[in-house]
């Protein structure tokens, strides 16, 4: 043992040598040894801070990326009703544009630059806009599904993101014409958002059908028909025909009055067409130069809400406003690209000749000698009737039957424009064979939103008044659209079918809002609801085609066997005017 404890300069090296090393305390850099370790609270609460930070950040960021902007301007002045002269129709005005009424057709006068346009359109059929708005979103909504856990909940948002560049498709004039139009309701006490009016301008494109239409399996919103037949007694004329309807809205196209508009806008040519309220594209329409445009909205598959392009509707009122010839509306149309997808009547009343476009947002193809002078839904040629999306729809849709019936009456001359209102007015199948009221093959089928006959060469028009039992009320073009004459000098309107039954639209119009309610009632498999609006359905026309389907469907859902198999019987022997449902329908007899 050592005598001393001390590690002192000379004991330390004997210490060492004897193979003994005294303990060292533990040295600390920096400050003094910590018993136990804090917590982290602070890191925490950093990264919450943080993520609350980007979550803000993300959320400005998204709600700026699915915004619209809105055209600046303003509405002024007040509506007032004037009579110009002793006997003569009281017009309804705003500014330099006004509002008649053509028996039950409202004719709305435009003029200026768009933002008047758009307000005057707005101010004047400002009662009309809700209805229209309402029966589309619908199908707007539609085009973004609500599975999931939280898709109802994130559905808007979802929604307002899928739709987000639509009106980056828009060009100047149209963003202003319907920002004056918004303002032009408000004006009115009819508040919209500029949001709505926009993507109604684009639901003929990319909109989806409303589940409580019969469109739903289909997946159209539109239907339509252009016929064009040579004039007898002027070979080099054409007359022009056309249906269009839009049964896959949510009221079945029943708040799509139709409209017909005049327009004069600032520097452009003056156009008129025949549409509905709140739309500012044109989906038939002719200009002063007498180039006209018809269009039959289709289905590709590549069509998408995401897509950065033109509404089809809104190219056609450019095409209206800028061409003078027939290859100038030709160029227009191929070198734009499109949201949706249709196919274009072009014709030139100047010559009496006419084309077919069948335009896609990735493609252009030009007939420019149509091999029918029938045009419907679905498109023929080559190079895009075999796209899958227009496929299906020309196996499941009754276009074809339609077409083939057109065409062939069409085949020879017309002697005048009345025989070309039979044309329209014809309920028979290509064999002659009458075919129920209502029925969906038909070139009637009682579901057209509007109905016009034009002679592009004499600008003369006739569009079917539904107030008087389609009747065709004349309009002398040639002064709305040149000025021509001191005041317009129509030709004569055109009769009502003697015999067709006066009541059968009104009748057809409230037995297809009961089959909504049937199928909407079906969905949620209240199947004693769904068979009580059928049956209401079936009181107003006993023989109505659709009708009879959808009350098979419910009976089969309900598990009443027999009535099924007796409804779907006597829907096939009144002739199926749905192909896609016979062949479910013949299947299921068969077993």
């Amino acid at each position: 043992m050592w005598k001393s404890e001390r590690t002192d300069g000379a004991l330390l090296p004997r210490m060492r040598s004897a193979g003994y090393y005294p303990p060292v305390p533990d040295l600390v850099i920096g400050g003094r040894r910590s018993g136990m370790p804090r917590p982290s609270w602070r890191a925490g609460v950093i990264a919450v801070a943080m993520l609350g930070v980007a979550m803000v950040v993300a959320w400005f960021i998204y709600k700026r990326s699915v915004a619209y902007d809105v055209p600046g301007g303003s509405v002024k002045g007040a509506i007032s009703s004037v009579q110009a002269a002793p006997g003569s129709p009281p017009a309804l005005t705003f500014g330099d544009s006004s509002l008649t009424w053509v028996g039950g057709l409202p004719v709305l006068r435009l003029r200026g630059d768009a933002h008047a346009m758009g307000a005057a359109h707005g101010r004047l059929l400002a009662p009309s806009l809700a209805a229209v708005v309402r029966a589309a979103l619908p199908s707007i909504e539609r085009t973004v599904s609500d599975d999931g856990l939280l898709g109802g909940t994130s559905h808007g948002m979802r929604l307002a993101w899928r739709w987000r560049f639509i009106d980056d498709g828009l060009n100047d004039q149209d963003r202003r014409m319907v920002a004056g139009l918004t303002r032009g309701a408000a004006a009115s006490g009819v508040e919209l958002s500029f949001e709505d009016l926009v993507r109604t301008q684009a639901v003929l494109d990319v909109g989806a059908a409303s589940p409580r239409t019969d469109e739903a399996e289909h997946k159209h919103i539109a239907r339509s028909l252009t016929v064009i037949a040579k004039q007898a007694q002027a070979p080099a004329r054409v007359w022009v025909g056309r249906t269009f309807a839009l049964p896959g809205l949510d009221d079945g196209g029943d708040a799509a009055i139709p409209v017909v508009t005049f327009a004069r806008p600032e520097g452009r040519i003056a156009w008129a067409s025949v549409g509905w309220p709140g739309s500012v594209g044109v989906v038939t329409g002719v200009n002063a130069h007498g180039i006209a445009v018809m269009v039959g909205p289709a289905r590709t598959s590549d069509v998408r809400p995401t897509r950065t392009a033109r509404p089809i509707g809104l190219l056609v009122r450019t095409v209206l406003e800028q061409a003078k010839t027939l290859d100038e509306a030709i160029k227009l149309l191929e070198g734009t690209p499109t949201l949706g997808s249709a196919v274009l009547v072009v014709v030139d009343g100047s010559s009496g000749t006419w084309v077919l476009v069948e335009r896609t947002p990735s493609k252009a193809i030009t007939e420019r000698n149509p091999r029918t002078p029938a045009i419907g839904d679905v498109l023929t040629t080559n190079a895009l009737s075999s796209d899958p999306e227009n496929d299906r729809a020309r196996r499941m849709l009754p276009t074809p039957g339609r077409i083939e019936r057109a065409a062939k009456l069409v085949r020879a001359p017309l002697p005048d424009v009345a025989a070309m209102a039979q044309v329209l007015r014809d309920q028979r199948a290509l064999d002659e064979s009458p075919r129920p009221i209502g029925h969906r093959g038909v070139i009637d089928d009682g579901r057209a939103t509007h109905t016009m006959i034009l002679d592009p060469t004499s600008l003369e028009l006739w569009v079917s008044d539904p107030r008087a039992g389609g009747k065709l009320r004349a309009f002398d073009l040639r002064h709305e659209l040149r000025a021509e004459g001191d005041r317009p000098t129509p030709p004569s309107d055109l009769a009502a079918d003697p015999a067709s039954d006066p009541d059968r639209i009104a009748n057809l119009t409230a037995a297809r809002a009961d089959l909504r309610l049937a199928r909407a009632a079906l969905a949620r498999s209240k199947y004693a609801e769904a068979a009580e609006a059928c049956a209401r359905a079936r009181a107003r026309v006993a023989a109505l085609p659709e009708a009879l389907e959808l009350a098979a469907m419910i009976a089969l859902a309900s598990g009443d066997h027999a009535q099924a198999r007796a409804s779907f019987e006597a829907w096939i022997d009144g002739g199926p005017d749905d192909p896609k449902g016979e062949e479910r329908a013949r299947a299921l007899l068969a077993r």
